[in-house]
């Protein structure tokens, strides 16, 4: 059973559309990523799943439950991060999360220990007793992501979570996003409108623009896949180099793909190195051509 499932999800202010028709399955342990341009829906879709918005018509069922008939219910289990986090300045870190806790009905103990793995999860150690006036956008960010994790829920939700970061924090928040859905097998929904952040991110990518759902494409981290054509007819039965997989050939083309983490540039190399002539190189079914042919 799906852990979220989206039916006929509309959304419209007056004469505008912002979200059109939307089905969506996801299934328990799964990373996506929502990629579009502003206006696209991504935000619109969110805020709909953490019953910020209610829709036009159409559901949105978490764990099996209409999240606008029973929000407390169907969000039981959801941490979100939607929209710019903004904390009250003169209350510190710790006071945040002990807050959270204790609306999510934790106990003394818990609060404790929630506290606790979260900022050495998040490595906020070093600030999370200061007053969150003091804190930069990317110790906010974090912070937001602490509050959205405590007590442990099987679904985040996450509006464009490294928004406004520096390459660095960009860098880390990356890192902590792909970790908890790895290790944690934590089933994660977020926005972007970065090609590079959805691609390393997500296992699942979904391209939204003008409200539709206009691509729903699997996203194998460290695969990269081309369509290479040769200088002339090759025997393509007997190709095998190591690391290197013929997807499907022609009689001087193959899309071919690769599991080592090799860059586009590397394979070139290594079929050349064979002797092989590469006349022309071009990536198939990448994140980067289909979004572009979408949004032009």
């Amino acid at each position: 059973m799906p852990i979220i499932e989206v039916e006929n999800l509309s959304k419209s202010y007056g004469k505008l559309i912002a979200l059109d028709s939307l089905n969506l399955s996801v299934q328990k342990g799964e990373c996506i990523a929502m990629l579009g341009p502003n206006g696209a829906g991504k935000s619109t879709f969110l805020k709909i799943a953490t019953n910020i918005v209610h829709p036009t018509s159409g559901t949105v069922k978490i764990g099996g439950v209409i999240v606008e008939h029973d929000p407390m219910g169907a969000l039981e289990k959801v941490g979100p991060l939607v929209e710019l986090p903004e904390f009250y300045p003169y209350l510190s870190g710790n006071e945040i999360l002990d807050y959270v806790c204790r609306v999510k009905g934790a106990s003394r103990e818990e609060i404790k220990s929630e506290t606790e793995r979260l900022s050495t999860m998040l490595s906020m150690q070093d600030y999370i007793g200061r007053k969150c006036g003091q804190y930069s956008r990317g110790m906010k960010q974090r912070l937001a992501l602490a509050s959205a994790m405590v007590m442990d829920p099987d679904v985040l939700i996450l509006d464009e979570p490294t928004f406004g970061l520096d390459p660095r924090g960009m860098r880390e928040f990356i890192d902590i996003i792909i970790n908890i859905n790895k290790k944690d097998s934590k089933t994660i929904i977020m926005s972007t409108h970065l090609i590079s952040e959805a691609r390393e991110i997500a296992n699942r990518v979904i391209i939204m623009n003008k409200g539709k759902k206009m691509v729903d494409m699997k996203n194998e981290r460290n695969v990269s896949m081309m369509r290479v054509t040769f200088s002339g007819p090759l025997n393509f039965g007997s190709f095998a180099y190591d690391g290197i997989e013929i997807v499907e050939s022609g009689l001087d083309w193959a899309t071919i793909t690769t599991k080592n983490n090799d860059s586009n540039k590397d394979i070139i190399l290594k079929l050349m190195n064979k002797g092989l002539e590469v006349k022309w190189v071009e990536p198939v079914n990448s994140i980067e051509k289909t979004y572009l042919d979408i949004v032009k």
